[in-house]
């Protein structure tokens, strides 16, 4: 089974150790982190998406104009352009790029936040919406005229002239835990896309997908993030993270006393009740510095040499995950990094593993 590498696109330079506001918009560094995720044989960035932030269509647009090979998956959220213009924009920028599109129905973690853009559904509204929506998607994107009705839209005569250039159309990302997210990614999704948690809950996880796929007759890929902290030997590694979770607390505390919050994308429950087991899971998966961002998304990270790293992701490999979501805290050095050290092995023990 091969495998897909995926950085975490960011247009400015900061991180949980260096927090800087999300209005900053840096076009030079955003050229320096393309240019580092290409030479580093990374195949895919997300281009993540929030009521607040700039947006994500556009970076994907001046991305796939200074890239070459480099694709991409879109945070997209429903309900707020209608799917067949939603379908006609990613189909555009698939021409442009010729096939670099992919996008990631994101139906939201966060009532408040989504409250902020006007949309006043509950998670399970929203999830209802994106089952409805991800199929008008697939219907405009064939470029067949259709009608129809239903809960959240309504269309006449809907068609469109431009296509994706990618066959059977651009890939379609979705993320979520609850009994309906996981209803919606096995019906409808093409990729299922999840942050990382001990292997025995995350195989059934994969197992909960892989069933409600089977009852719509289909097969989901498989996404798992998480973040990466590698050393030459292992006291190194662990002595990196322990420097790394010291930037992060005073990154923490310095955005708390000018009034700003961690993040925006919701809590990780999960990593917070793992939490009560201790800062070390399954040898190597680390929710410290989760802890101290107040357990906000996106960083369970796992330490180790590169050859140990690996090795851990090829565990959840043999679980099924060809995709994996990798990221340090140093946004273009961690890159580089991880692309000399990290990405030509776990390339290499996949296909061992083949």
């Amino acid at each position: 089974m091969s495998i897909e590498i995926i950085g975490t696109f960011n247009h400015r330079e900061s991180s949980e150790a260096n927090p800087r506001p999300m209005g900053i918009v840096e076009p030079d560094f955003i050229a320096r982190l393309a240019a580092a995720f290409e030479a580093a044989d990374f195949d895919r960035v997300l281009i993540a998406q929030a009521a607040t932030w700039p947006d994500g269509v556009v970076f994907a647009t001046h991305l796939a104009g200074i890239t070459r090979r480099l694709r991409f998956m879109i945070a997209h959220r429903p309900g707020f352009v209608a799917p067949t213009l939603a379908a006609r924009q990613f189909a555009t920028l698939d021409r442009l790029s010729e096939g670099r599109v992919g996008v990631h129905v994101i139906s939201a973690p966060s009532d408040t936040e989504t409250q902020a853009d006007g949309d006043f559904l509950t998670r399970d509204e929203r999830h209802a919406r994106s089952a409805e929506y991800i199929p008008l998607l697939r219907r405009t994107w064939s470029g067949e005229r259709f009608d129809h009705d239903g809960t959240f839209y309504t269309l006449r005569g809907a068609r469109s002239e431009v296509v994706p250039v990618q066959e059977g159309g651009i890939p379609v990302f979705f993320g979520g835990q609850s009994p309906r997210a996981l209803e919606v990614a096995g019906q409808h999704a093409d990729v299922y896309a999840f942050g990382i948690d001990r292997l025995e809950p995350s195989a059934a996880l994969i197992a909960s997908v892989r069933q409600e796929a089977r009852k719509a007759g289909r097969t989901v890929d498989f996404c798992m993030s998480t973040r990466i902290i590698v050393g030459r030997t292992e006291g190194e590694a662990w002595d990196k993270a322990q420097a790394v979770l010291e930037d992060v607390r005073r990154g923490v505390e310095d955005m708390a006393q000018k009034g700003g919050q961690p993040g925006v994308l919701g809590k990780n429950e999960l990593a917070e009740a793992r939490a009560r087991e201790g800062d070390v899971l399954d040898e190597r998966l680390w929710v410290g510095i989760a802890r101290a961002t107040g357990f906000q998304k996106a960083a369970s990270t796992i330490v180790g040499t590169p050859d140990s790293v690996a090795a851990s992701l090829l565990a959840y490999h043999r679980l099924g995950v060809n995709r994996f979501l990798i990221s340090g805290f140093d946004p273009i050095a961690d890159v580089l990094h991880l692309g000399e050290h990290l990405v030509p092995r776990l390339r290499a023990f996949a296909a061992l593993a083949a």
